[in-house]
């Protein structure tokens, strides 16, 4: 791209990290807008004023990333996310003007998307660019030296750029198709992290992409990248591009049974009457795992191997963010000594197989009136 004379507006192939050198030695003003190469979805941006870094973000998937970097701020102040952000720099500006965050702690968090942005950009090749000096931000908070900005970032730098082959960008969706062949190599190769990995088999089934993965964790998307690296290279995993997911709004309905027949008839008989399913077939830990959802209600088989759920319901009930979900006992019995032993343990009924599909649903849902057929 020849840049010798800088006019409103010009785009055309170039190298991110030399094109934004050339900008800021010539100490140009406006929006620099980078492709990834790889994936046409995902597009990086970088404000510049006078050669300065004013701000640097993605203008892909923003809810993803807010909640990375920024998920714990959020939760100590108690703040839940939007479900669809359309500029993250105009959303941290609104938490300033609202003085839930201090004009100081407003310019590290937007340092951070910064330099997290930049280090995405600096390490992808020859691509589509953009530069419009027309296009600022409205409010200023930074005004960042690039060269003192990037020198600790380097060597993260270098490590995306390695992994470029494997793994384009924290927005690829990691994909596991075959969950036995997968814990079965974990075990054979007896790799690093292999717990950690195993952990993460409920956002690797809901397509979560790395930042996603990540903000469940204490890694960061490259710590993350890096673990998954052996498997992607062995096809165990393989990795999506990315595209917007609409998000399964429908109310959340956990099921701990480990029978695979009843956990069938369960998620047809839930999907059927509106609800979205989490199926568990572990009781040991579905505890944990529902400590970090928020169910409409529980179902527990009363007979499982492990611990029975008349067990796990008396621990659920023990829990403060579990004490007040409906949680419903199913058995094969429909005795009244296992009503009696249900009601003891804490749960809301009990309900003996076999069982009508409307009755568990209005059973879950007792506004609503089911009518679904067995």
């Amino acid at each position: 791209m020849n840049i010798t004379a800088l006019t409103p507006r010009f785009s055309g192939q170039a190298i991110p990290s030399t094109l934004l050198n050339d900008l800021v030695n010539r100490q140009a003003t406006g929006k620099l807008t980078v492709q990834n190469p790889f994936d046409e979805l995902v597009t990086w941006q970088v404000y510049l004023g006078n050669g300065k870094i004013h701000f640097a973000n993605s203008a892909t998937g923003p809810e993803e990333r807010l909640n990375y970097l920024m998920g714990n701020h959020l939760n100590k102040r108690k703040i839940t996310l939007p479900p669809k952000i359309h500029n993250d720099y105009d959303y941290l500006c609104e938490l300033w003007k609202k003085e839930i965050f201090s004009f100081q702690q407003t310019r590290s968090i937007l340092t951070q998307f910064t330099q997290e942005a930049l280090v995405q950009i600096l390490s992808l090749p020859k691509t589509n660019c953009d530069f419009n000096k027309n296009d600022n931000l409205h409010h200023l908070f930074l005004n960042l030296d690039f060269q003192k900005s990037i020198t600790p970032l380097k060597h993260k730098i270098r490590y995306w750029w390695e992994l470029k082959s494997e793994i384009n960008s924290p927005f690829q969706r990691p994909l596991v198709e075959n969950w036995d062949k997968f814990n079965r190599t974990l075990v054979k190769a007896e790799l690093r992290g292999y717990n950690l990995l195993k952990g993460f088999r409920q956002c690797m089934e809901n397509l979560d992409c790395l930042y996603g993965i990540a903000s469940h964790t204490q890694l960061s998307t490259l710590q993350l990248a890096l673990l998954m690296r052996p498997l992607i290279k062995s096809g165990e995993i393989k990795m999506l591009s990315y595209q917007e997911i609409e998000t399964d709004n429908r109310p959340l309905v956990v099921c701990v049974n480990d029978r695979p027949a009843m956990q069938r008839i369960l998620q047809y008989t839930l999907d059927a009457g509106g609800f979205r399913s989490l199926q568990l077939e572990d009781p040991f830990k579905a505890l944990s795992i529902l400590l970090g959802q928020q169910p409409k209600a529980i179902l527990l088989d009363a007979d499982m191997e492990s611990i029975s759920g008349y067990q796990l319901c008396s621990l659920c009930r023990k829990s403060g963010a579990l004490n007040e979900v409906p949680i419903f006992i199913l058995g094969e019995n429909n005795g009244i000594s296992e009503r009696i032993r249900a009601k003891l343990s804490g749960a809301s009924a009990y309900i003996g197989n076999p069982f009508f599909p409307n009755e568990l649903l209005n059973l879950i849902d007792p506004a609503s009136n089911y009518a679904i057929s067995a």
